[in-house]
């Protein structure tokens, strides 16, 4: 199989399911996926699984449904749960005992990189992704941008998100950023928020 095509072909889908749901990149979290999972009648389990799986998709029997990894932080667990979507369009006949076990890279590398591909352009389209970074006006990428490009918030995203859409693009180089805590610098640029601060105080 061509990979690019095969990926360029998930992209299309992702902006496909896009429309069907009238998804807007800045509102789009854990609620609206909810819904989206409600309509094509897919149920969410909170399971305690192995931190080396994130989520599982299960079909039998003409009934659907994701075991999620319950310690996943929002955003994570949005891109899984978008990720899960590409298994349930594309990857039924794929499955094996009714089940697909998402990290296990080994054994799925293909569908699960094309699960990923999926889930980033469903969550934050490049072509918008590419005209924030262009208003942004950045040359040389620093910490302190990447920092500034989550801060307004254009989607619901990880730092990770954001530096592996940056390598996409050619705007850094791959693992530029692996060794920066993005969220510690994000706290040193503009303090930490109530919520957290208050947390650790608690904690100490």
């Amino acid at each position: 199989m061509n990979r690019f095509a095969y990926y360029e072909g998930l992209k299309r889908l992702a902006r496909e399911k896009r429309a069907v749901y009238s998804v807007e990149t800045s509102r789009f979290g854990l609620r609206e996926v909810r819904k989206i999972y409600s309509a094509e009648k897919i149920t969410i389990d909170q399971w305690p699984l192995s931190p080396k799986i994130k989520a599982i998709y299960m079909c039998a029997n003409g009934e659907y449904s994701v075991a999620i990894q319950r310690t996943l932080p929002d955003e994570p667990k949005l891109f899984a749960l978008v990720h899960e979507l590409k298994h349930h369009y594309c990857d039924q006949g794929e499955l094996t005992g009714g089940m697909i076990y998402c990290g296990d890279y080994n054994a799925n590398e293909l569908i699960e990189k094309g699960a990923e591909v999926f889930a980033a352009e469903f969550i934050y389209p490049e072509i918008e992704f590419a005209a924030h970074t262009g208003i942004m006006g950045v040359r040389n990428w620093a910490p302190e941008n990447v920092v500034m490009l989550k801060r307004q918030r254009h989607a619901k995203v990880s730092y990770k998100f954001l530096c592996k859409r940056l390598e996409r693009l050619n705007l850094i180089v791959k693992g530029q950023f692996d060794r920066i805590q993005f969220q510690k610098l994000e706290d040193r640029m503009f303090g930490a928020p109530f919520w957290r601060t208050e947390r650790n105080r608690r904690a100490s």
